[in-house]
């Protein structure tokens, strides 16, 4: 009897729908495309949000907070400051350290400096908020009460995630990485502290720390794309081009002869006072309109194997003009010891000739000419000369370091976005970072390869604004989740028991019945690693998917009677489950 009273329900429903599809309105009905959410930017991976405690993906905390400070020495080079209240003078950092009230108690003397020192906590608490918001409630809201994971607490602030927890938090973290007694955070007492923590939240079996030096970027990318957390430390650099100053010399040039062609004929002896060589100078000038080069050759015994080579092409020289002629790699010298350096013309012809002067004209011990073999002349005299070296080489000096917490990656950029504890780029008019709904993901190009030699990186930021020349990516900590095992929840929520009229619930059914096109709306959520995509299927015939919540399909083909709707949602490890109902479809 009830079968007959369904058939009968569906038969009238079926007269009801045929006398609406032929009123002009019915005709009207169109399918509803789904609007997908886009990335502004295409190409991008953002590590993801979660509405509960982190609605705008990593957290972006502030460290220009409270007396999150140290004291470091001015130009002298020396701590003015007195040391006060729980304050430490850390003499191997040469600071004062704001101790384990965390807030820097003593005043800036002399000419020294206050520096902001909680990068490296801020950033560690990014990755932890982001991670228990992860792993809590999905339907959480900050100060509901409920500490549903263990990762990070309620530190006295009444809720573990209310904005006021956040500095208690960073707090907390800068006694456990040794910052408020050293003044700074070291990248293994960052790594130590985060896997102390998690041994006393007891969850080591879900995560481990790692630390890697000059990683590239195609690993850190990776590791993003992953859903591991990533705080890289960026170094700064000023490239300095050094102070050249001169140790032998002789300057005077009234005379002058034409160079030669051959080794050793014209020659210069010096005894240094310095352990280097890094250029040398000498008074040329042409005697034709025609340049070619010459070879400058170091040795540490007469007609000896060259310690030290350079070739340049001097141009014309229509007046006595030095040359200068770096040594490069620069030549090591022993202060004391007896040198010597020819200059020798490549080409036959006459292109320069070199100044000199005769009877010692300067005090013996800074270079002559003594009459040894080979020596060209009879009388004494000196070719126009100075070695020189550098008293500061050229080079890269660091200033200092910086941590920042890695949000999202663009690998077509290529780009990095960040998290950074001191610079807020692209949300400048936020100053409260404290809520996790308020970010500043900065984004910046990156550039592989290094800005200058002597440094030490795989990639850098060649468009970073902040604290020296150059900023480059020297080490990362990455965190990481243990793998995910545990399949997705997935819901089918439309259709239910109930009977749909062109996508719209009528009344409730002992089974679903549809006249026309409908959406088929799945709710699913994955703590592990999210969800990456549901799939529809119509008596097990794939007709879809969708890759956003809310996950829906709409299925707008004419059929008629039984069918079998199937859906299924995989997270992003892989993991799969799938929900099926069974449904009339008429048209």
């Amino acid at each position: 009897m009830k079968s007959n009273a369904i058939f009968k329900t569906i038969l009238s429903l079926l007269v009801l729908c045929i006398l609406l599809l032929s009123s002009s309105q019915a005709m009207t009905i169109t399918n509803k495309i789904k609007t997908k959410h886009t990335l502004e930017n295409s190409g991008w991976y953002w590590n993801p949000s979660y509405p509960n405690y982190a609605p705008a993906g990593i957290p972006d905390f502030d460290q220009k907070q409270d007396r999150w400070k140290k004291i470091s020495p001015g130009p002298n080079g020396v701590i003015d400051s007195v040391v006060d209240g729980d304050d430490i003078l850390n003499i191997e950092e040469n600071c004062i350290a704001p101790g384990p009230d965390c807030s820097l108690n003593s005043t800036v003397a002399g000419d020294d400096l206050e520096e902001w020192i909680y990068s490296g906590p801020a950033t560690v608490a990014n990755c932890f908020w982001w991670l228990d918001s992860k792993y809590s409630d999905p339907a959480g809201t900050p100060g509901d009460g409920l500490d549903q994971f263990a990762l990070v607490q309620d530190y006295g602030a009444g809720d573990d995630h209310t904005s006021n927890n956040a500095p208690l938090l960073i707090d907390n973290l800068a006694r456990a990485m040794n910052t408020t007694q050293k003044g700074t955070t070291c990248i293994s007492d960052m790594s130590s502290a985060i896997t102390n923590w998690c041994n006393t939240t007891g969850l080591s079996n879900k995560f481990t720390v790692n630390t890697f030096d000059q990683p590239t970027f195609g690993f850190i990318e990776q590791q993003i794309e992953q859903s591991q957390e990533v705080i890289l430390l960026l170094g700064s650099y000023d490239y300095i081009i050094g102070d050249l100053e001169a140790d032998q010399y002789q300057t005077n040039g009234p005379l002058s002869e034409l160079l030669g062609s051959s080794p050793w004929w014209d020659y210069q002896e010096f005894v240094p006072t310095t352990t280097r060589l890094d250029s040398l100078q000498i008074l040329l000038q042409s005697v034709q309109p025609t340049p070619c080069d010459i070879q400058v050759n170091v040795y540490d015994a007469p007609q000896g194997t060259p310690i030290g080579t350079a070739i340049l092409n001097p141009s014309i020289l229509t007046q006595p003009t030095w040359i200068q002629i770096n040594m490069t790699p620069f030549v090591s010298l022993t202060p004391g010891s007896l040198y010597y350096f020819d200059v020798v013309q490549l080409s036959s012809d006459n292109h320069y000739e070199w100044f000199y002067d005769i009877g010692n004209p300067y005090p013996p011990g800074q270079g002559w000419m003594r009459g040894v073999p080979y020596d060209p002349h009879t009388n004494a005299f000196d070719w126009a000369f100075k070695t020189e070296f550098y008293s500061r080489p050229p080079g890269s000096i660091r200033r200092e370091g910086h941590y920042v917490t890695c949000a999202g990656v663009n690998a077509a950029g290529p780009m990095i976005a960040i998290s950074d504890p001191t610079l807020d780029i692209a949300n400048a008019s936020q100053n409260d970072h404290n809520d996790a709904q308020y970010v500043s993901h900065d984004t910046y190009t990156i550039q592989n390869g290094t800005p200058q030699p002597d440094i030490n990186t795989q990639w850098w930021l060649p468009e970073y604004p902040g604290f020296g020349q150059y900023t480059v990516v020297e080490q990362a900590v990455v965190i990481y989740t243990a793998p995910d095992t545990t399949p997705p929840t997935i819901e089918l929520t439309k259709p239910i028991n109930a009977f749909y009229f062109f996508n719209k619930q009528i009344f409730p059914l002992s089974v679903p019945v549809i006249l026309g096109m409908i959406d088929i709306n799945v709710t699913a959520y994955d703590v592990e690693s999210g969800v990456d995509h549901v799939d529809f299927y119509i008596d097990n015939l794939y007709r879809g998917n969708d890759t956003s919540a809310p996950f829906s399909w709409t299925w707008s083909d004419k059929a008629f009677f039984v069918y079998l709707i199937k859906v299924v949602a995989f997270d992003k490890a892989g993991n799969s489950d799938s929900k099926e109902l069974q449904v009339w479809k008429f048209f």
